[in-house]
């Protein structure tokens, strides 16, 4: 099915490239739009002559489109029956009952951008879906009714087609304004073309001017001012994915489509955090990154979208076909100067949901969002204010009382514990003395969270003194246990080098953003551990189980390197890591957590000293 890979033609007009974009009107649309258009009753059916029940009657009803080679194939069912009114009786009535199968050749006006069907063809079926024979009388009676019904019927394809052109507009560059509008405008249609699963209506365009970025401007480095304004685009790029997900979340997938929308979101965040570190965030990041998951998500959500009834069907159009056309853009070159934007994020999100609708980058947990991630609900609790970065620590504790009432308002432990206040905070600080303490009571958090996570009865239980020890390594390698940290004598929450990653489980807050709520990762150690074993068993569930090869006989040891690789760097590092594995060019951090495993599988909790004791 021609969809995102759509071929572009090309044909020489002076200096103009005519350039192909497709409107892919899958049948499932397709159905529903004729449903729409020419059949109004609740069981998808309209009679053609009189009322429903009236003696003489010609129905149809339950419409399907497929193809049958260059031409579509229309399966509905067909009620017939004449009879003479008699009072309130009906006198001698024939009637059959069965399926007409009609060959349509789909027309599309070019002028208007309507899509009408021309009758080619007609076949008659059983009930039972066989070649049938009617009485040649009630066939000539209900023949011209369908064909009539059918040769009426436009589909208005003019709004999806102005949304196009609309969501085009702005993401090309101002100095070839006059150049975007006469491309614009210049919309016109062309061929159609019957696919296996879908109707192509080719829109065709001249692109009179192609784009010229000055050498400067490519080479350019970014602006701190220009890295900061691509950041809040990106931000507002992985709010739109995340809504288009959602959408998903409550709906029957298949395992592999569930799967591929969560590496979709999850690459995407891990490749932003990496650019970010690495400074390689570019001008055409936010254009790529979209470009790369609509390649992967478009076939889920033409399924998923057109399998269920909407009143946005239009609007769902409009939206794959402004995602097709920037996909055949870039094909053409980046000297199109084509640039994603926030208006045209905002646009493309309001085609989804039928109405404007606005992209907050937000910090709180999103229900949704886990069910996509088939993690169990977790009950929203109080927590700090977002913007909580550090609390004052009292220069004596108080006797008695175990904590202050002023902070009773801290955030809740994850799953349903008691509050814990200023003291509950306080005593994750890392003392300067009894250190062994401290790790025996951090030891038990782990201990905890995994309990509670194995007991959700996913993980086989040959796995589960693997998994045990993995988070303990992981804990280690991570933070060294920590949870808090003290600056200028006030506590705060451990933060990575780069900004991102938070407490005992280091929790990158880009990366689960709207999974776990952000003020609770910082300020609740419990909430942070369970948050860091959920993670893990994602990961090895969902990606290292689906290898055959560590179900029997595993090598636990490498299995729990696969999954700490993935814990770092997302998804892709699966197969990455087994490549650097088996070449024995291991990165530092892999180095490392496999020393932290082997001292936590041989009790040697001795060189946890090292780390803490230096705080």
């Amino acid at each position: 099915m021609p969809t995102f890979f759509w071929l572009l033609l090309f044909a020489s007009f002076g200096l103009a490239q005519e350039v192909v974009l497709p409107l892919t009107l899958d049948h499932t649309l397709l159905t529903s739009l004729l449903v729409h258009n020419g059949f109004g009753d609740k069981d998808q059916g309209i009679s053609l002559v009189g009322e429903d029940d009236a003696c003489t009657d010609v129905r149809i009803s339950e419409p399907q489109f497929s193809s049958d080679g260059p031409l579509l194939r229309l399966d509905m069912r067909l009620d017939i029956q004449v009879g003479t009114e008699l009072g309130e009786s009906c006198l001698t009535p024939l009637a059959w009952h069965g399926y007409v199968q009609l060959l349509l050749q789909p027309l599309f006006d070019g002028r208007t951008f309507s899509l009408s069907f021309q009758t080619v063809d007609s076949h008659l079926l059983t009930l039972s879906r066989k070649p049938a024979t009617v009485a040649d009388f009630l066939w000539k009676f209900a023949k011209p009714r369908v064909y009539a019904h059918l040769d009426r019927i436009r589909l208005d394809l003019a709004p999806p087609i102005a949304e196009l052109r609309s969501f085009l507009a702005p993401l090309f560059p101002e100095e070839s304004l006059q150049a975007t509008r006469a491309m614009l405008d210049s919309i016109h249609g062309g061929q159609v073309v019957v696919g296996k699963e879908a109707v192509v209506v080719e829109l065709l365009t001249e692109v009179q001017q192609v784009f010229e970025p000055k050498k400067e401007q490519l080479g350019a480095e970014l602006t701190e001012e220009e890295r900061g304004r691509l950041v809040k685009l990106w931000e507002t790029w992985d709010a739109f994915l995340v809504r288009l997900l959602v959408t998903m979340a409550g709906q029957p997938l298949l395992p592999e489509d569930r799967q591929t929308l969560i590496e979709v979101l999850l690459d995407t965040r891990y490749v932003f955090i990496a650019a970010l570190d690495n400074q390689e965030i570019g001008r055409d990041f936010v254009r790529m990154q979209f470009l790369q998951a609509w390649h992967q998500l478009a076939p889920v959500f033409r399924r998923q979208l057109y399998a269920r009834p909407s009143d946005n069907s239009l609007g769902y159009l409009a939206f794959f076909t402004a995602a097709d056309a920037l996909a055949v853009f870039d094909r053409l070159g980046p000297t199109l100067g084509i640039e994603i934007s926030q208006q045209g994020l905002l646009r493309l999100a309001a085609m989804v949901v039928g109405g404007e609708t606005a992209l907050p980058y937000g910090t709180q947990l999103d229900e949704q969002l886990r069910g996509l991630l088939q993690l169990p609900p977790i009950d929203e609790e109080e927590s700090l204010p977002d913007n909580q970065e550090e609390i004052d620590i009292p220069v004596e504790e108080p006797a008695g009382e175990p904590h202050s009432r002023l902070f009773d308002f801290f955030s809740t432990p994850a799953y349903g514990a008691e509050k814990p206040a200023l003291a509950e905070i306080l005593r994750w600080r890392v003392p300067e003395k009894d250190l062994a303490e401290y790790v025996a009571r951090v030891k038990t958090v782990l201990a905890e969270s995994s309990a509670t996570l194995l007991a959700r009865g996913e993980i086989p239980k040959q796995f589960h003194g693997m998994f045990n020890e993995l988070i303990i390594a992981m804990a280690w390698q991570e933070s060294c246990f920590r949870q808090f940290t003290v600056k200028n004598k006030k506590l705060t929450y451990l933060l990575s080098y780069n900004q991102t990653s938070v407490g005992l489980m280091q929790v990158n807050e880009r990366v689960w953003r709207g999974v776990y709520d952000r003020s609770r990762l910082r300020w609740d150690i419990h909430y942070n551990a369970l948050a860091g074993c959920e993670i893990a068993d994602l990961y090895l569930r969902t990606y290292a189980f689906k290898h055959p090869i560590w179900q029997n006989g595993a090598d636990t040891r490498l299995l729990s390197q696969v999954v700490y690789a993935m814990y770092n760097g997302g998804p892709r590092q699966y197969a990455k890591f087994l490549a650097r594995q088996r070449s024995g060019k291991l990165y530092r951090s892999d180095q490392l957590f496999l020393e932290k495993l082997q001292w936590v599988g041989k009790g040697e909790w001795q060189h946890l000293d090292d780390c803490l004791g230096g705080i």
